[in-house]
């Protein structure tokens, strides 16, 4: 039996003001109700089916392929993320029931978590037992290997995307930053800051697998400790502890549990312990019988009737919804805390280097560059002839072999201009083969 939470499934949020969809019926049959979140691109609906009477989430995005969507023929990350979710049938996993479309909208109808965020479930001081983090831990590892056994990589695992179901189960939602294996290392810079893996700052190619497992271990040690394992007012500084993997646990950590972060938040990929040796672990198999464990791991109940679905999906006519991307996406960098304005790319070379070629960016425009700085290394100013600042760039040291560029773009048209032709390339790594 689960630890008891000792806490109620929060009601869903009252619709905002104004929100018209509250009370519209989609497509004559889904009636929408409160809104319960929204993101960059989408908009989190609780709805009631009106043929079962049962409550489920709906997401509804843009439509990337109706009207003004343009003719780019590759997959857009909404499709992938159907893609994605067609594939995983999990107890822990958020399930994608069906797609609906419109020439304006895309709507996924989910399970409805009526639980809410992981959050909710930590106590007073900020933070879970270490036998209530254990559980939940335990879910998660098990959706997490679940996911990876079939080729999928979540690459944004946290709190804020694991929720907790009607019987205060957890499900791993969002797979907006997903991937399916494609044999070759990833270079696509995702996630969100204070669980983004060391590797993928080093921008030399990153398994999402290892990926996964250390966002995991942060959000463990999140569980159990209250606080971010990496935290600092400086975002430059935090990337450097990451990078590091510099950090401590409470002194109310076990010595097991400190064991378990430790592994796995180790800054090597090379080393640092996958899903196996989690299960494995004295810590993540306390109290738990065999039989218990291996339900866990390997019970998939709805492994079954997935296979029959699968086999009625495969029967129909194929849609842009059945393509499978196996795309490492586009650059995500703006999800590591840019200002609108700012530009932040991770670099694998020194800031000299960088600095070096913004310099003969700006004179080939006839702009005024200037470097200050101790011994000369940034920022740089580049100004127009009018004088007005056309962009500044600073090169932050991560490590030996990992700078942050940061680029603050001027105001007006010559100052994007001149971005997207000359600095934009003269700053962003080359692309990996």
């Amino acid at each position: 039996m689960p630890p008891s939470t000792g806490s109620v499934p929060p009601a869903p949020a009252a619709p905002a003001p104004g929100d018209e969809a509250a009370g519209r019926v989609l497509l004559g049959r889904y009636e929408l109700g409160a809104l319960l979140g929204r993101g960059a691109s989408a908009k989190v609906y609780l709805a009631r089916d009106l043929l079962t009477a049962r409550d489920v989430a709906i997401k509804s995005f843009p439509n990337p392929r109706g009207v003004g969507g343009g003719e780019d023929p590759r997959p857009a990350p909404i499709e992938r993320e159907a893609a994605i979710l067609r594939q995983l049938r999990h107890r822990h996993v958020v399930r994608l029931r069906e797609i609906l479309a419109t020439r304006k909208k895309v709507h996924f109808v989910l399970d409805l978590a009526a639980g809410g965020e992981l959050f909710s479930l930590l106590d007073a001081s900020g933070r879970m037992t270490e036998d209530l983090a254990r559980h939940y831990f335990r879910q998660l590892i098990s959706a997490v290997r679940y996911c990876h056994s079939r080729g999928v990589y979540h690459r944004d695992i946290k709190p804020e995307n694991l929720l907790i179901d009607g019987a205060g189960d957890l499900k791993v939602a969002d797979f907006g930053l997903g991937a399916v294996a494609d044999g070759s290392l990833h270079h696509t810079l995702c996630g969100t800051p204070a669980y983004v893996a060391p590797e993928i700052l080093s921008r030399k190619g990153y398994h999402p697998a290892k990926v996964d497992i250390w966002s995991c271990g942060v959000v463990l040690f999140v569980l159990a400790a209250g606080y971010l394992p990496f935290n600092d007012a400086s975002l430059v500084n935090m990337y450097r502890k990451i990078y590091a993997g510099k950090f401590r646990c409470p002194s109310w950590f076990s010595p097991e549990l400190r064991c378990l972060v430790r592994r796995i938040l180790d800054p090597n990929p090379a080393t640092r312990i996958d899903t196996e040796e989690i299960i494995n672990h004295p810590w993540f198999r306390q109290d738990a019988s065999r039989g218990a464990m291996a339900q866990l791991m390997y019970g998939h109940d709805e492994e079954a009737r997935f296979k029959t679905e699968f086999k009625e999906d495969m029967a129909r006519d194929m849609t842009a919804f059945d393509i499978l991307a196996c795309s490492p996406g586009s650059d995500l960098s703006g999800l590591f805390g840019a200002e609108p304005g700012t530009e932040r790319v991770f670099v694998g070379e020194p800031s000299a280097a960088v600095l070096g070629r913004v310099e003969e960016a700006g004179k080939k425009e006839g702009h005024l560059v200037t470097r200050e700085g101790k011994k000369g290394t940034g920022p740089v100013y580049v100004k127009a002839e009018s004088g007005g600042i056309v962009a500044k760039v600073c090169v932050f040291k991560i490590a030996d072999a990992v700078s942050l560029v940061e680029v603050v773009k001027g105001g007006g048209a010559e100052a994007s201009r001149f971005w997207k032709h000359r600095l934009e390339p003269a700053v962003r790594p080359p692309a990996a083969s």
